[in-house]
């Protein structure tokens, strides 16, 4: 007589009852009541689960934005694995961790057995055998983390991944397999160039290799045990300007000409992926080298964005931009050009930007004169004048607010005539303000200068030091660590500088200081980011 199966999903920690898979029936999982999740990271529809009882199996397919996991294995969205009796799985890749529990189990069950091979489906064709994540048995297992277990297999046939809504592209070649050496370059001016002799190409066709010496130099690196890899921006796609599907053609071309094992990875806009941010090494490192840790002494990286000066060659004009140098040093790579990569030649004269965010000392004083108080007594305006981006909020809100300062910002009330009506206001009940805009002109500076001389109250004019090149790496930043800022072009910020008039006594002030404002960033990550370079001129 058959024996009546069932099957469910079972949390490793109890935080959820047992959750029941029915045969041949879709069980969609994620944040709610079922698993006890409210982690909003973790989607309501995160995996969908069928079980069948005569395979005794379960399909997991993988629906919501961030990754899941299964065995301590990356499951890429949209992809589908299968499951067998006593495989886990993590509703986010390393937690809420649960068990698939066949009842009653295969006769051959075994719930320390290796992890089993994935099965991936893609919108880019992608029927590549994939790799086996091996689990290591017993208390070895607990100390180790999957990406140090993984075998490291050449990928068999060509694919295509799109990471993150298609803000990041990813070829890999056939032959392609995780190094602890990475020969990393960028494509355009290094690979190679156009034909028609542009700074961009005139379409999809106009390319050629840029050297002669390229593909043998490359193959000399295969044959050294290198994993080649190439990073590039192209915000034409993300900008609609060039097709997705001529640009993968394109890249497949380069590689059939180089006739080497490669991986492309393709930032399509701005954001972290751009270099030189180093969004795209991270995915390299952490997701798509085969769990090998990368050797950083013996990897490089290879571009023409060098921020080499007018005539760094005889006839030379300057490079666009430093952002390939610059990504070298965000992420810590030797770095070469093109030139002296594969042709020999001496590097050439180079600048790098003005704003080393590196050499920035968090410990400076932050008022010039230095024995001059920031706060008063008596009560007073402070009227600050700087950038936008150069800190007058974080210096407001941090030194003057919590002294008893009323906050006045334009970005918060709308208008300059809502501004000087607060002040009015604030100084009738007796209240110090301050005035948190950019004030860059005598023009917006009287206007708050009068209001105080109205109920005689000195007046004090802070100019925040920060110079343009800092204001544009604070508001970049920004952007980065809070969708909720409003961007600030460079156009504008232009405009504040093309206006600015430097602040004088005879204004009506009754002092002038200088403020060296100084970030105060207590997350290590969002510290280490900072001190980045994260504009590429």
């Amino acid at each position: 007589m058959e024996t009546k199966r069932s099957c469910f999903l079972i949390s490793e920690d109890g935080t959820h009852d047992p959750i029941p898979l029915p045969h041949d029936e879709v069980i969609t999982l994620g944040r709610g009541p079922a698993t006890k999740i409210t982690d909003k990271r973790c989607s309501r529809n995160q995996v969908e689960l069928t079980a069948n009882m005569i395979k005794m199996e379960v399909k997991l397919k993988a629906v919501g934005a961030n990754r899941v996991g299964y065995n301590s294995c990356a499951v890429e969205r949209n992809s589908i694995i299968t499951l067998k009796h006593g495989d886990k799985v993590e509703l986010l890749l390393g937690q809420f961790k649960s068990r698939v529990q066949f009842t009653p189990p295969p006769v051959d069950s075994n719930e320390n057995t290796s992890v089993r091979k994935r099965t991936l489906n893609s919108d880019d064709d992608i029927s590549a055998s994939k790799k086996l994540c091996e689990k290591a048995t017993g208390s070895e297992y607990e100390e180790k983390r999957y990406t140090n277990a993984l075998k490291t297999e050449p990928t068999m046939e060509d694919k295509w991944e799109s990471i993150d809504q298609g803000k990041l592209l990813i070829y890999t070649s056939t032959g392609v397999k995780g190094k602890s050496k990475i020969a990393a370059y960028d494509i355009d001016g290094t690979i190679i160039t156009t034909k028609s002799g542009r700074v961009f190409p005139l379409d999809a066709n106009d390319w050629k290799i840029a050297f002669s010496e390229v593909p043998k130099k490359l193959k000399k690196l295969v044959n050294k045990d290198y994993k080649i890899v190439f990073f590039t921006n192209q915000f034409g796609i993300g900008k609609g300007k060039v097709k997705v599907s001529d640009y993968k053609h394109k890249v497949k071309e380069i590689i059939a000409i180089l006739d080497v094992p490669v991986q492309v990875f393709v930032s399509t806009g701005e954001g972290m992926y751009r270099k030189p941010l180093p969004g795209m090494w991270r995915e390299l490192i952490q997701e798509k080298n085969d769990g090998v840790e990368v050797d950083m002494s013996e990897s490089f990286f290879c571009g023409d964005a060098a921020g080499r000066e007018e005539n760094w060659a005889p006839r030379k004009k300057k490079d666009f931009s430093c952002s390939d140098r610059l990504f070298a040093i965000n992420i810590g790579l030797t770095f070469f050009t093109p030139e002296e990569h594969f042709l020999g030649l001496p590097p050439g004269r180079f600048k790098l930007p003005d704003f080393n965010p590196r050499a920035l000392n968090f410990d400076e004083p932050i008022c010039d004169p230095p024995e001059a108080s920031i706060t008063s007594d008596k009560q007073e305006v402070v009227l600050l004048v700087g950038f936008q981006g150069s800190g007058k909020t974080f210096f407001a809100t941090t030194y003057l607010v919590p002294k008893g300062y009323a906050h006045i910002n334009r970005d918060e009330l709308g208008s300059w005539q809502k501004c000087t009506s607060a002040l009015e206001n604030t100084l009738v009940k007796g209240q110090s303000a301050v005035i948190d805009n950019t004030n860059p002109d005598k023009e917006s500076r009287k206007r708050f200068i009068e209001v105080a001389k109205k109920y005689n109250i000195p007046c004090r004019c802070f100019i925040l030091t920060t110079t343009i090149q800092q204001a544009k790496h604070n508001n970049k930043f920004r952007e980065l660590t809070d969708k909720s800022h409003m961007q600030i072009t460079d156009m504008i910020i232009n405009m504040y500088k093309n206006k600015y008039d430097e602040p004088k006594l005879n204004e009506g002030f009754s002092a002038i200081l200088k403020i060296n404002c100084v970030p105060k960033i207590k997350d290590p990550k969002l510290k280490e980011l900072y001190q980045m370079y994260l504009l590429d001129k």
